[in-house]
Protein backbone atom coordinates (compact mmCIF):
# COMPACT_ATOMS: atom_id res chain seq x y z
CA UNK A 1 0.00 0.00 0.00
CA UNK A 2 1.09 3.37 -0.88
CA UNK A 3 2.01 6.00 1.69
CA UNK A 4 0.22 9.04 2.16
CA UNK A 5 3.41 10.95 3.58
CA UNK A 6 4.30 12.63 0.19
CA UNK A 7 0.50 13.92 -0.81
CA UNK A 8 0.84 15.79 2.51
CA UNK A 9 4.09 16.97 1.80
CA UNK A 10 3.01 18.27 -1.21
CA UNK A 11 -0.54 19.59 -0.20
CA UNK A 12 1.74 21.55 2.70
CA UNK A 13 4.15 23.10 0.59
CA UNK A 14 1.95 23.75 -2.11
CA UNK A 15 -0.30 26.08 0.16
CA UNK A 16 2.15 27.58 2.10
CA UNK A 17 4.41 28.68 -1.51
CA UNK A 18 1.09 29.43 -3.58
CA UNK A 19 -0.27 31.67 -1.28
CA UNK A 20 3.11 33.30 -1.04
CA UNK A 21 4.19 33.59 -4.31
CA UNK A 22 0.89 33.66 -6.90
CA UNK A 23 1.40 36.76 -8.17
CA UNK A 24 5.15 35.98 -9.46
CA UNK A 25 4.29 32.82 -11.12
CA UNK A 26 6.14 32.85 -14.41
CA UNK A 27 7.06 30.99 -17.24
CA UNK A 28 10.73 30.88 -19.11
CA UNK A 29 10.71 34.54 -21.15
CA UNK A 30 11.81 33.92 -24.61
CA UNK A 31 15.33 34.34 -24.48
CA UNK A 32 18.17 33.07 -26.18
CA UNK A 33 19.37 31.44 -23.20
CA UNK A 34 16.18 29.95 -22.42
CA UNK A 35 15.33 28.92 -25.96
CA UNK A 36 18.46 26.67 -25.65
CA UNK A 37 17.96 22.95 -25.86
CA UNK A 38 19.69 20.86 -22.93
CA UNK A 39 20.22 17.54 -23.49
CA UNK A 40 20.61 15.14 -20.76
CA UNK A 41 21.61 11.01 -20.79
CA UNK A 42 21.76 9.13 -17.78
CA UNK A 43 21.91 5.73 -15.64
CA UNK A 44 20.36 5.29 -12.65
CA UNK A 45 20.84 2.10 -10.73
CA UNK A 46 19.75 1.33 -7.17
CA UNK A 47 20.06 -1.92 -5.43
CA UNK A 48 19.76 -3.45 -1.77
CA UNK A 49 19.49 -6.65 -0.04
CA UNK A 50 18.95 -7.73 3.53
CA UNK A 51 19.06 -11.48 2.10
CA UNK A 52 22.12 -12.37 0.79
CA UNK A 53 24.79 -9.84 -1.09
CA UNK A 54 23.53 -8.17 -4.34
CA UNK A 55 25.26 -10.35 -6.73
CA UNK A 56 24.64 -13.55 -5.27
CA UNK A 57 20.97 -12.95 -4.71
CA UNK A 58 21.11 -12.08 -8.67
CA UNK A 59 23.78 -14.80 -9.59
CA UNK A 60 21.67 -17.51 -7.58
CA UNK A 61 24.97 -17.94 -5.83
CA UNK A 62 24.94 -18.53 -2.16
CA UNK A 63 28.02 -18.48 -0.76
CA UNK A 64 27.21 -17.88 2.51
CA UNK A 65 23.66 -17.95 5.08
CA UNK A 66 21.46 -15.17 4.37
CA UNK A 67 20.41 -12.64 7.19
CA UNK A 68 18.59 -13.71 10.06
CA UNK A 69 16.66 -10.34 9.56
CA UNK A 70 16.08 -11.80 5.61
CA UNK A 71 13.04 -10.16 4.19
CA UNK A 72 13.29 -8.14 1.11
CA UNK A 73 15.93 -7.48 -1.81
CA UNK A 74 15.37 -4.70 -4.64
CA UNK A 75 16.58 -3.50 -8.18
CA UNK A 76 15.85 -0.91 -10.07
CA UNK A 77 17.48 0.14 -13.21
CA UNK A 78 16.85 2.75 -16.03
CA UNK A 79 18.99 3.71 -18.66
CA UNK A 80 17.16 7.18 -20.64
CA UNK A 81 18.00 10.81 -22.48
CA UNK A 82 16.14 13.85 -21.43
CA UNK A 83 15.42 17.05 -23.83
CA UNK A 84 14.16 20.35 -22.18
CA UNK A 85 13.59 22.92 -23.80
CA UNK A 86 11.99 25.96 -21.91
CA UNK A 87 9.16 24.44 -19.60
CA UNK A 88 9.03 21.18 -21.19
CA UNK A 89 10.48 18.32 -20.89
CA UNK A 90 10.58 14.64 -23.17
CA UNK A 91 12.20 11.74 -21.54
CA UNK A 92 12.65 8.66 -23.88
CA UNK A 93 14.00 5.56 -21.38
CA UNK A 94 14.73 1.81 -20.51
CA UNK A 95 13.61 0.53 -17.11
CA UNK A 96 14.02 -2.59 -15.08
CA UNK A 97 12.02 -2.85 -11.90
CA UNK A 98 12.81 -6.31 -9.65
CA UNK A 99 11.50 -6.89 -6.45
CA UNK A 100 11.67 -9.92 -3.64
CA UNK A 101 10.02 -10.57 -0.75
CA UNK A 102 10.11 -12.94 1.59
CA UNK A 103 11.08 -14.50 5.23
CA UNK A 104 14.22 -15.68 7.22
CA UNK A 105 12.39 -19.73 7.12
CA UNK A 106 12.86 -19.22 3.35
CA UNK A 107 15.97 -17.62 2.52
CA UNK A 108 17.48 -20.56 5.09
CA UNK A 109 15.26 -23.13 3.09
CA UNK A 110 16.84 -22.05 -0.19
CA UNK A 111 20.65 -21.57 1.45
CA UNK A 112 20.96 -25.15 2.72
CA UNK A 113 19.49 -26.34 -0.48
CA UNK A 114 21.30 -24.24 -3.31
CA UNK A 115 24.56 -25.51 -1.04
CA UNK A 116 23.50 -29.25 -1.31
CA UNK A 117 23.13 -29.72 2.80
CA UNK A 118 19.91 -31.35 4.87
CA UNK A 119 16.79 -28.96 5.87
CA UNK A 120 17.28 -30.14 9.45
CA UNK A 121 18.44 -27.28 10.84
CA UNK A 122 14.65 -26.38 12.21
CA UNK A 123 11.92 -28.74 12.28
CA UNK A 124 10.03 -27.15 9.31
CA UNK A 125 10.17 -24.25 7.31
CA UNK A 126 7.38 -22.06 6.75
CA UNK A 127 7.95 -20.93 3.50
CA UNK A 128 6.53 -17.24 2.01
CA UNK A 129 8.10 -16.12 -1.33
CA UNK A 130 7.27 -13.05 -3.37
CA UNK A 131 8.98 -12.28 -7.16
CA UNK A 132 7.43 -9.10 -8.97
CA UNK A 133 9.67 -8.24 -11.91
CA UNK A 134 8.63 -5.66 -14.66
CA UNK A 135 11.26 -4.19 -17.62
CA UNK A 136 9.63 -1.66 -19.91
CA UNK A 137 10.04 0.75 -22.60
CA UNK A 138 8.90 4.85 -22.05
CA UNK A 139 8.45 8.16 -22.77
CA UNK A 140 7.83 10.95 -20.39
CA UNK A 141 6.23 14.33 -20.88
CA UNK A 142 6.70 16.63 -18.32
CA UNK A 143 6.10 20.57 -17.69
CA UNK A 144 7.76 22.69 -15.14
CA UNK A 145 6.46 25.80 -13.13
CA UNK A 146 8.14 28.75 -11.71
CA UNK A 147 7.64 30.82 -8.57
CA UNK A 148 8.96 33.16 -6.45
CA UNK A 149 11.23 30.63 -3.83
CA UNK A 150 9.11 27.62 -5.10
CA UNK A 151 9.35 25.58 -8.75
CA UNK A 152 7.78 22.22 -9.56
CA UNK A 153 7.63 19.99 -12.32
CA UNK A 154 5.02 16.65 -12.52
CA UNK A 155 6.20 13.89 -15.74
CA UNK A 156 3.52 11.84 -17.43
CA UNK A 157 4.62 8.44 -18.60
CA UNK A 158 3.28 5.88 -20.64
CA UNK A 159 5.50 2.59 -21.12
CA UNK A 160 5.10 -0.19 -23.43
CA UNK A 161 6.04 -3.94 -21.15
CA UNK A 162 8.52 -6.01 -23.04
CA UNK A 163 8.15 -8.60 -19.38
CA UNK A 164 6.82 -9.18 -16.40
CA UNK A 165 6.06 -11.42 -13.85
CA UNK A 166 4.56 -12.02 -10.09
CA UNK A 167 4.77 -15.33 -8.11
CA UNK A 168 3.81 -16.08 -4.79
CA UNK A 169 4.37 -19.13 -3.28
CA UNK A 170 3.18 -20.09 0.58
CA UNK A 171 3.55 -23.31 2.31
CA UNK A 172 5.17 -25.41 4.69
CA UNK A 173 8.48 -27.76 3.74
CA UNK A 174 10.37 -30.26 5.98
CA UNK A 175 14.01 -32.33 5.66
CA UNK A 176 16.07 -35.21 6.58
CA UNK A 177 19.49 -36.30 6.82
CA UNK A 178 18.90 -37.98 3.29
CA UNK A 179 18.40 -34.79 1.92
CA UNK A 180 14.91 -35.32 0.84
CA UNK A 181 12.67 -32.36 1.03
CA UNK A 182 8.92 -32.68 1.82
CA UNK A 183 5.67 -30.08 1.72
CA UNK A 184 3.16 -28.64 0.61
CA UNK A 185 2.53 -24.93 -0.59
CA UNK A 186 0.13 -22.64 -2.66
CA UNK A 187 1.43 -21.84 -6.20
CA UNK A 188 0.19 -18.19 -7.56
CA UNK A 189 1.58 -16.41 -10.47
CA UNK A 190 1.53 -14.63 -13.85
CA UNK A 191 4.23 -14.38 -16.09
CA UNK A 192 4.99 -13.43 -19.64
CA UNK A 193 8.42 -15.29 -19.47
CA UNK A 194 9.71 -17.09 -16.76
CA UNK A 195 8.13 -19.12 -13.86
CA UNK A 196 8.40 -21.40 -11.39
CA UNK A 197 6.72 -24.69 -13.50
CA UNK A 198 8.89 -23.75 -16.60
CA UNK A 199 6.10 -23.47 -18.76
CA UNK A 200 6.34 -22.38 -22.47
CA UNK A 201 4.73 -20.55 -24.44
CA UNK A 202 3.91 -21.64 -27.75
CA UNK A 203 1.51 -18.59 -28.55
CA UNK A 204 -0.82 -19.05 -25.58
CA UNK A 205 -0.59 -15.72 -23.86
CA UNK A 206 0.50 -12.32 -24.50
CA UNK A 207 3.60 -11.25 -23.17
CA UNK A 208 3.32 -7.23 -23.77
CA UNK A 209 1.10 -4.51 -22.23
CA UNK A 210 1.05 -0.66 -21.25
CA UNK A 211 1.78 1.00 -18.35
CA UNK A 212 0.92 4.68 -16.77
CA UNK A 213 2.93 6.83 -14.38
CA UNK A 214 3.48 10.31 -12.47
CA UNK A 215 6.42 12.05 -11.34
CA UNK A 216 6.33 14.98 -9.09
CA UNK A 217 9.72 16.97 -8.38
CA UNK A 218 9.71 20.27 -5.82
CA UNK A 219 12.14 22.52 -5.19
CA UNK A 220 11.49 25.20 -2.14
CA UNK A 221 13.78 27.99 -1.06
CA UNK A 222 12.68 28.56 2.64
CA UNK A 223 14.99 31.12 3.33
CA UNK A 224 18.34 32.49 1.76
CA UNK A 225 19.84 29.54 3.66
CA UNK A 226 17.75 26.70 3.38
CA UNK A 227 16.55 24.35 0.14
CA UNK A 228 14.36 21.41 0.12
CA UNK A 229 14.35 19.11 -2.36
CA UNK A 230 11.17 16.75 -2.82
CA UNK A 231 11.50 14.36 -6.17
CA UNK A 232 8.56 11.49 -6.30
CA UNK A 233 9.06 8.55 -8.78
CA UNK A 234 5.87 6.70 -9.57
CA UNK A 235 4.02 8.78 -7.51
CA UNK A 236 1.04 6.91 -9.45
CA UNK A 237 1.38 3.87 -11.43
CA UNK A 238 -0.63 1.37 -12.97
CA UNK A 239 0.32 -1.43 -15.12
CA UNK A 240 -1.91 -3.70 -17.24
CA UNK A 241 -1.80 -6.78 -19.36
CA UNK A 242 -4.20 -8.88 -21.27
CA UNK A 243 -3.91 -12.71 -21.34
CA UNK A 244 -0.72 -12.94 -19.49
CA UNK A 245 -0.01 -16.68 -18.28
CA UNK A 246 -1.05 -17.33 -15.02
CA UNK A 247 -0.93 -21.02 -12.93
CA UNK A 248 -2.67 -21.32 -9.47
CA UNK A 249 -3.05 -24.24 -7.77
CA UNK A 250 -1.04 -26.91 -5.17
CA UNK A 251 2.65 -28.24 -5.54
CA UNK A 252 3.06 -31.52 -2.82
CA UNK A 253 5.54 -34.28 -2.44
CA UNK A 254 2.92 -36.98 -2.18
CA UNK A 255 4.75 -38.88 -5.24
CA UNK A 256 7.18 -41.15 -4.49
CA UNK A 257 9.66 -43.40 -6.25
CA UNK A 258 12.74 -45.93 -5.09
CA UNK A 259 16.10 -43.85 -6.40
CA UNK A 260 19.35 -45.50 -7.18
CA UNK A 261 20.33 -46.36 -4.03
CA UNK A 262 17.41 -48.10 -3.05
CA UNK A 263 16.08 -45.53 -1.05
CA UNK A 264 12.66 -43.48 -0.52
CA UNK A 265 12.44 -40.46 -2.91
CA UNK A 266 9.59 -37.23 -3.14
CA UNK A 267 8.70 -36.36 -6.44
CA UNK A 268 6.80 -32.66 -6.42
CA UNK A 269 3.65 -33.11 -7.46
CA UNK A 270 1.34 -29.67 -8.96
CA UNK A 271 -2.01 -30.06 -9.44
CA UNK A 272 -3.90 -26.70 -10.54
CA UNK A 273 -4.65 -24.17 -13.34
CA UNK A 274 -2.01 -23.18 -16.16
CA UNK A 275 -4.06 -20.83 -17.98
CA UNK A 276 -4.07 -17.30 -19.39
CA UNK A 277 -5.26 -13.72 -17.21
CA UNK A 278 -5.66 -10.66 -16.68
CA UNK A 279 -3.00 -8.51 -14.84
CA UNK A 280 -2.39 -5.39 -13.66
CA UNK A 281 0.04 -3.91 -10.63
CA UNK A 282 1.63 -0.96 -9.77
CA UNK A 283 5.26 0.11 -8.93
CA UNK A 284 6.28 1.14 -5.09
CA UNK A 285 7.23 4.81 -5.07
CA UNK A 286 10.49 6.27 -4.96
CA UNK A 287 10.56 9.13 -2.39
CA UNK A 288 13.86 11.35 -1.59
CA UNK A 289 13.77 14.50 0.01
CA UNK A 290 16.84 16.75 1.15
CA UNK A 291 16.65 19.61 3.03
CA UNK A 292 19.98 21.58 2.82
CA UNK A 293 21.37 24.35 4.90
CA UNK A 294 23.73 26.72 3.53
CA UNK A 295 27.03 28.85 4.90
CA UNK A 296 29.09 30.58 2.45
CA UNK A 297 30.48 27.69 0.31
CA UNK A 298 29.62 24.58 2.88
CA UNK A 299 25.94 23.13 3.22
CA UNK A 300 24.48 20.94 5.88
CA UNK A 301 22.30 17.83 3.99
CA UNK A 302 19.68 15.91 5.84
CA UNK A 303 17.80 13.70 3.88
CA UNK A 304 15.10 10.94 3.60
CA UNK A 305 14.49 8.02 1.03
CA UNK A 306 12.13 5.66 0.32
CA UNK A 307 12.95 2.87 -2.23
CA UNK A 308 11.77 -0.64 -2.41
CA UNK A 309 9.38 -0.33 0.79
CA UNK A 310 12.83 0.76 2.84
CA UNK A 311 13.67 3.79 4.82
CA UNK A 312 17.32 5.31 4.55
CA UNK A 313 18.40 8.14 6.77
CA UNK A 314 21.38 10.21 5.79
CA UNK A 315 23.32 13.03 6.80
CA UNK A 316 26.20 15.04 5.14
CA UNK A 317 27.73 18.12 4.18
CA UNK A 318 28.15 19.64 0.40
CA UNK A 319 31.09 21.83 -0.65
CA UNK A 320 31.05 24.41 -3.42
CA UNK A 321 34.07 24.63 -5.55
CA UNK A 322 35.08 26.80 -8.37
CA UNK A 323 33.16 25.30 -10.91
CA UNK A 324 31.86 22.20 -9.12
CA UNK A 325 30.11 20.53 -6.35
CA UNK A 326 30.42 17.61 -3.83
CA UNK A 327 28.28 16.22 -1.49
CA UNK A 328 29.24 13.84 1.01
CA UNK A 329 26.76 11.30 2.71
CA UNK A 330 26.14 8.83 5.18
CA UNK A 331 23.18 6.51 5.38
CA UNK A 332 22.67 6.62 9.09
CA UNK A 333 20.89 2.77 9.17
CA UNK A 334 22.98 0.62 6.48
CA UNK A 335 26.45 2.81 7.49
CA UNK A 336 26.71 3.15 3.92
CA UNK A 337 28.46 5.96 2.20
CA UNK A 338 27.52 7.67 -0.84
CA UNK A 339 29.68 10.51 -2.77
CA UNK A 340 28.42 12.63 -5.56
CA UNK A 341 30.09 15.04 -8.30
CA UNK A 342 28.68 17.43 -10.40
CA UNK A 343 29.55 20.23 -12.36
CA UNK A 344 28.20 22.24 -15.30
CA UNK A 345 27.83 19.02 -17.90
CA UNK A 346 28.73 16.18 -15.64
CA UNK A 347 27.43 14.30 -12.74
CA UNK A 348 28.67 11.02 -10.85
CA UNK A 349 27.20 9.42 -7.60
CA UNK A 350 27.91 6.33 -5.98
CA UNK A 351 27.06 4.36 -2.52
CA UNK A 352 28.38 1.06 -1.72
CA UNK A 353 28.44 -0.40 1.97
CA UNK A 354 31.17 -2.52 1.90
CA UNK A 355 34.39 -2.05 -0.75
CA UNK A 356 34.11 -6.07 -1.99
CA UNK A 357 31.08 -5.68 -4.73
CA UNK A 358 30.94 -9.95 -3.84
CA UNK A 359 29.96 -8.82 -0.20
CA UNK A 360 27.53 -5.75 -0.80
CA UNK A 361 24.46 -5.25 0.35
CA UNK A 362 23.81 -1.98 -0.85
CA UNK A 363 24.68 -0.64 -4.01
CA UNK A 364 23.39 2.88 -5.81
CA UNK A 365 24.96 4.56 -9.03
CA UNK A 366 24.22 7.75 -11.24
CA UNK A 367 25.94 9.09 -14.05
CA UNK A 368 24.66 11.50 -16.61
CA UNK A 369 25.92 14.17 -18.79
CA UNK A 370 24.55 17.42 -20.22
CA UNK A 371 24.56 19.26 -23.87
CA UNK A 372 23.70 22.72 -24.34
CA UNK A 373 22.68 23.23 -27.96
Amino acid sequence: MKSYLPYLILFVLLQITLKQNVPHAQSIKSSPKANMIKVTPYINSDSFSNILPIKQLIDDDWKQAPADEASIGFTQNEIGVTTQWQNFSFNLAHRIDYFIFTNSDTAQAFYLERTDQPLTSQNSYQVDLKLHHQSSNGLRLGYQWQFKQFTTAINLGYWQITASRESHITGEVFGDDKNNITGKAELQEFYSEKNFLKRDNSGSWDTDGFGVTLDLTLVWKVTDNINVNLDIKDIYSQFKLKNLGYSQGQVDTEGTFINSLGGKSYLPLYRGKETTRNYQFDLPEQVNVIAQYQIDALSYLARYKHQGEINFYYAGIAFNLEHSNLKLLFDLEHLSPEIEYSNSWFSARLAIDDIDIDKAMLFSLGLSAQYIF
